[in-house]
């Protein structure tokens, strides 16, 4: 039977974010909140785990209302960013109890995310929802709660201080801000984005996390003492002494500073444009029959070749380039959808809610990746390991056992990582990427077999515009995308039951933020079916009256 999840904040951002994700994996959800009938009480009486995702500064209060009403063979877990003090209250509960902090924000999907996890009473919990984590691509971090608030003194108080701060220091200056970003630099910009995205969020949220930390009074004083002695360096015009303190900070950061250089490098030329081919002239354009997301000897290339020999392709810059080009040219487009090893492609799944496209087959490649460098060292000679971020999830395992030294460095492609490598010339620098492109680089093989499973197979579709007529005799498989009007309890088990009732085999279904509606989720759902079937009709006629919007993404082959 499965466990009655409980989350009290339920109608909080992070609340509502976590109440999809049980929902996604199956699992019925109670919420409490300001206005709903049912109170923290009840909902702690009721549910097998009980989730606090309430501000800082009321989570303490919570805690001590719902311990005395939770059954001891139940989960107590709490969501905030500070764990000294919720797990000394968690402890006087009667059940099991951990500290959960998610170091992201409910705008960012679950997948590739950092959850830091302290163990406090119940280890069979305690595995029962790290697992659930890791299932759902979630990496884990476990420290005691000590640790993790002095972590997080610097990780989120300090760097959110020195923002918060820098801003300030801009607005003294009177000068408008789009003066500013007129004379930026690259690296300059990003200063200003992180800035700015950090300033576009709730000063509460931040006000709780400066002032709630016991730590953040001693740490924001050595902080406001190294300002201080850089300001004097600087008045003094001493520039020997200021050498003796920026090299002090260079020697701290020791070989991250480099690692530093290369992903600041990679953001850069994404910010000014220069990550991937450029979209195609329109002399080119006339002779493409399909356009697929660039560059050449890429996974996608390889694939496209396959399933279209004689094709003439075009190789676009993104993935939503792809798709706008297909509008543009009505002509087919070939994108990345899914992985067998780490899920969607979540660029793909939004361009395809977002445009008027349509899934007209989807099609297999068996990925088997390869770790290759400029020469054979042993493994734990390498430092760096380029290559596009979907195969260094596919291949995370496999890095963490064999290369526990090695930095991971996400790239724009494959490709990207393997010229990089065979340019930078670094013997203790490698890519993942195909045997097959990495003998265009003249690269050796380290690794063969890189990936964590050797069943590793990438999906691709083939879209077009949207067909006014649809030939369906060959499909035997549909995806379709939907939202709620509003979040309640029990809308997404309603939508699933409609399913179950007409005996239709729903082979995947996962929750995407709306690319339309700030705050909103998208679900979208694969199942096994022709839309020309009258229980599919049926079932879809149901669907569509228990959502705000159902949209049909596709009904094809699956080659």
């Amino acid at each position: 039977m499965k466990k009655l999840i409980g989350i009290i904040g339920g109608k909080g951002k992070m609340g509502k974010y976590f109440s999809e994700f049980f929902e996604r994996n199956g699992y019925k959800v109670l919420i409490s909140d300001k206005g709903t009938k049912l109170t923290n009480i009840q909902l702690a009486k009721k549910a097998d785990v009980v989730v606090v995702s309430v501000p800082i500064n009321k989570t303490q209060a919570v805690i001590d209302e719902v311990t005395p009403h939770i059954r001891s063979s139940a989960l107590l877990m709490d969501l905030t960013s500070l764990k000294v003090f919720p797990m000394e209250a968690m402890k006087k509960t009667k059940s099991s109890y951990l500290g959960c902090h998610p170091l992201f924000g409910p705008t960012n999907p679950t997948e590739g995310q950092l959850v830091v996890l302290c163990p406090g009473r119940g280890q069979k919990w305690f595995n029962w929802w790290k697992e659930l984590l890791e299932k759902n691509k979630v990496i884990i971090k476990t420290l005691p709660a000590k640790k993790h608030d002095k972590l997080m003194a610097y990780v989120q108080v300090l760097t959110h201080f020195s923002d918060i701060a820098l801003s300030d220091t801009l607005r003294k200056s009177k000068i408008p801000i789009r003066e500013m970003l007129a004379v930026q630099s690259p690296v300059y910009r990003l200063e200003l984005d992180m800035m700015g995205r950090l300033l576009n969020q709730d000063a509460q949220l931040y006000a709780n996390i400066e002032m709630d930390n016991p730590l953040s009074g001693r740490v924001l004083d050595d902080f406001i003492d190294s300002c201080q002695k850089l300001k004097d360096i600087v008045a003094k015009k001493d520039d020997k002494q200021f050498a003796r303190y920026f090299n002090s900070c260079s020697h701290y950061l020791g070989p991250f500073a480099q690692e530093a250089m290369t992903e600041s490098d990679r953001l850069i030329r994404e910010l000014q444009g220069n990550v991937a081919p450029q979209a195609p002239t329109a002399a080119m354009t006339k002779a493409i029959d399909i356009a697929v997301l660039g560059p050449e000897n890429t996974y996608s290339d390889r694939a496209v070749k396959r399933a279209y020999p004689k094709a003439h392709i075009g190789y676009m810059p993104s993935i939503s380039a792809v798709f706008d080009w297909v509008l543009k040219h009505k002509k087919a487009g070939f994108v990345p959808i899914e992985n067998s090893l780490t899920g969607s492609v979540r660029e793909t799944l939004d361009e395809l809610y977002k445009k008027e496209v349509w899934i007209e087959k989807v099609v297999s490649l068996p990925i088997h990746l390869a770790l290759v460098g400029i020469k054979k060292v042993p493994k734990n000679e390498i430092r760096f390991i380029y290559s596009h971020y979907q195969s260094l999830l596919q291949s995370q395992e496999t890095i963490r056992k064999h290369f526990p030294k090695a930095s991971c460095i996400p790239m724009d492609s494959t490709t990207a990582a393997l010229a990089r490598v065979a340019m930078e010339k670094n013997p203790v620098a490698a890519a993942i990427g195909s045997e097959m492109a990495a003998r265009v680089y003249d690269l050796k093989i380290l690794q063969s077999s890189a990936e964590d499973s050797r069943n590793n197979t990438t999906y691709f579709a083939v879209i077009r515009k949207k067909p006014q007529r649809l030939n369906l005799k060959k499909a035997v498989k549909t995806s379709i995308a939907f939202h709620f009007s509003k979040d309640s309890p029990g809308s997404l088990f309603a939508v699933l039951q409609d399913f179950a009732e007409a005996y239709i085999n729903l082979t995947k279904i996962e929750s995407r933020p709306n690319p339309k509606i700030s705050g909103e989720y998208v679900f979208y759902a694969d199942f096994e079916g022709n839309l020309s079937d009258p229980d599919v009709k049926k079932t879809l006629d149901h669907v569509r009256k228990r959502v705000a919007k159902l949209k049909v993404l596709g009904c094809y082959e699956v080659d």
